[in-house]
């Protein structure tokens, strides 16, 4: 089986899920979500200069880790997001260990994120770069509107949780960390900020 050939036919397979499935309510978890966390995966993978299989376990994982979304309700999506992944491979000749490792990868980005391999903590920093970076006043926003679409709930206090959700989570890679804790610690600050001006 050819990776690269089946990373393409993976990656075509989620953009027509995204498509064909598109919800108006999901205005953060969709496609161009899933397109960052493949290329941030990609990024932190490059840097620890990772072989063919590693990356193609972690491409796969990526492309699919939110495509439960469009199935599942929100706390179940880890779930729906493997078992697309599987019907996916179902005509292909793929080793079965491969796909649990991938599985792993999905199931490891479930929060509270505990990986276990640096695979599955790359997945995990990928998923959360955004908290590193000045997109996170952006995709905050953009988070808030989707759970108060989907669970059609009010979060009167969404920056205190917020908050207490930046302050818990940390980065696994030691490349993420170098990289994104200052800028998480100044989306903290915006939050602080935001908080007392309420």
């Amino acid at each position: 089986m050819e990776l690269t050939n089946t990373e393409y036919l993976a990656e075509k397979y989620v953009v027509d899920l995204f498509t064909r499935l598109a919800s108006t309510s999901l205005v953060y978890h969709n496609l161009s979500h899933t397109e960052r966390v493949v290329a941030r995966s990609m990024e932190i993978a490059d840097h620890y200069g990772l072989n063919g299989k590693d990356r193609f376990i972690l491409s796969i994982a990526a492309w699919f880790h939110d495509t439960g979304h469009l199935v599942a309700d929100i706390e179940l999506h880890e779930q729906a997001g493997v078992r697309l992944m599987k019907s996916f491979f179902i005509d292909k000749e793929i080793d079965e260990a491969l796909i649990d490792t991938i599985s792993e990868c999905i199931m490891a980005t479930k929060w509270p994120p505990a990986p276990k391999t640096l695979l599955e903590e790359i997945i995990c920093d990928a998923d959360t770069y955004h908290f590193g970076t000045k997109e996170f006043e952006i995709t905050d926003e953009l988070v808030k509107k989707e759970f108060q679409l989907r669970t059609k709930k009010n979060y009167a206090n969404w920056c205190n949780d917020t908050l207490r959700l930046l302050k818990a989570h940390r980065f696994f890679t030691s490349y993420c960390r170098d990289k994104l804790v200052d800028g998480k610690e100044a989306n903290i600050a915006y939050l602080e900020a935001k908080i007392r001006s309420n």
